[in-house]
């Protein structure tokens, strides 16, 4: 009984593994899947055949390229994922604002939108309602039966609790322990994933290059907010509940500016775009604004402190400040070997970068930072849609199609894998 278990988690293991092969290469030839997978060729030939079958991959055939005798070679066939194995629809909430996007199996989105939605004055059983019937209409639009989308996946800034599928608190809201994936599930008889928009932003690291951003690395998202997601050895850690690494409300002051979670002194209070906007102003004792920070008021801010305004500057100084000491504190505990910004608030970065590095020298020694590289991804706030996706995909391949259709469903929920 023992030996027949092993071997079905080998067999799932290793279906695994070559689905996010493909995932993470593109289409392969059976040996240059090998290559990647460590699989032997027997190995490979018996998966992909099961999964051609199962019409989860498929088959392509690339011409030949034409060696200079001018005789033409066999054409070479590569192993791909199957556009149509299954879709998914992500959705990424932040205040008053929501934007639902399609994916395929590849992960490639075939359709977007964005709507303007009063998150702040939705109750505790309207949000989850409403998301559902927006996506309903979404998929509708796109032409797909609701039955034909595999997962749905929600990215919303806050903590959140990923096993219950529920936003625990979102600046966003004006109510805690709002049901979304009960709601969800219940109108659309589709599996929800419920999580922290940083969360997603790791998780889109690692579908961009697992082995980039493998080893410890700390995705730190700025902008209407502060957040980060921790990669650890490839895989994002959620915690216990989904609610790891809120960095942005780690104290950096006690009794300090006011954050918009109700507490004082948070990081998220100094370097948000709030909370740089409140510190230029000289007003750190006004209460944290619901409203998003329109853009065109930050870039204004933005372009002050590169003109040289001795109070804008001294803004994203004390912002740098509370973000370097954070940062400290994160590398004395966990000994990253990559910090990663991303985000709309990477251009603040940039003018904070000079306070950051001095916090950093100041609250650690030198021997704990030095193998620590820094840097800054361009896709900004498409990484939390890019990640949503990428989740949701690792969970079909794990849970509904690694299982072959022998075992398919016997999975564990959704919410705990995702």
């Amino acid at each position: 009984m023992g030996e027949k278990a092993d071997s079905e988690l080998v067999r799932r293991q290793n279906r695994r593994i070559v689905l996010d092969a493909l995932r993470q290469n593109g289409a392969l030839a059976r040996v240059e899947l090998g290559k990647f997978t460590g699989l032997s060729p027997a190995s490979i030939t018996a998966i992909s055949a099961q999964l051609i079958e199962e019409n989860v991959i498929h088959e392509i055939n690339n011409p030949p390229n034409v060696p200079s005798s001018g005789k033409r070679g066999r054409p070479i066939v590569r192993l791909d994922l199957k556009p149509d194995a299954a879709f998914v629809v992500a959705a990424k909430v932040s205040i008053d604002d929501v934007e639902i996007a399609l994916a395929d199996f590849r992960g490639l989105v075939l359709a977007r939108t964005e709507l303007h939605l009063s998150t702040f004055g939705l109750g505790r059983q309207e949000f989850g309602k409403t998301l559902a019937m927006e996506i309903a209409k979404f998929v509708e639009h796109e032409g797909l039966a609701m039955s034909r989308i595999a997962r749905i996946g929600v990215a919303v800034q806050g903590i959140t609790d990923k096993k219950q599928g529920r936003i625990v608190w979102s600046p966003a809201f004006s109510v805690r322990d709002i049901d979304v994936a009960d709601a969800i599930e219940a109108n659309l008889n589709v599996p929800c994933m419920v999580a922290n928009d940083a969360n997603m932003i790791a998780e889109g690291l690692v579908a961009l290059d697992q082995k980039r951003y493998g080893g410890i690395t700390l995705a730190i998202f700025t902008g209407y907010g502060v957040g980060m997601g921790l990669i650890i050895d490839g895989t994002v850690y959620h915690g216990a509940t989904g609610a790891a690494s809120e960095f942005g409300h780690m104290n950096h002051i006690p009794d300090g500016a006011t954050c918009r979670c109700g507490r004082r002194g948070c990081i998220e209070a100094y370097v948000a775009d709030y909370g740089i906007l409140r510190l230029a102003h000289g007003d750190v004792a006004r209460d944290a604004p619901h409203q998003a920070v329109p853009a065109d008021v930050l870039d204004d801010l933005i372009s002050r402190a590169k003109g040289g305004e001795p109070q804008a500057q001294q803004a994203f100084e004390q912002a740098g400040k509370a973000l370097g000491y954070g940062l400290a504190r994160l590398i004395a505990i966990l000994n990253p070997n990559r910090i990663v910004f991303a985000g709309p608030g990477i251009a603040t970065v940039a003018l904070m970068q000079n306070a950051i590095q001095r916090a950093m020298h100041e609250g650690i020694v030198e021997d704990l930072r030095r193998g620590v590289t820094i840097e800054s991804t361009m896709i900004e706030n498409d990484m939390i849609m890019r990640g949503t996706i990428g989740a949701l995909l690792r969970a079909i391949d794990r849970n509904d199609f690694a299982p072959g259709q022998a075992t398919r469903g016997i999975t564990e929920s959704v919410r705990a894998t995702a």
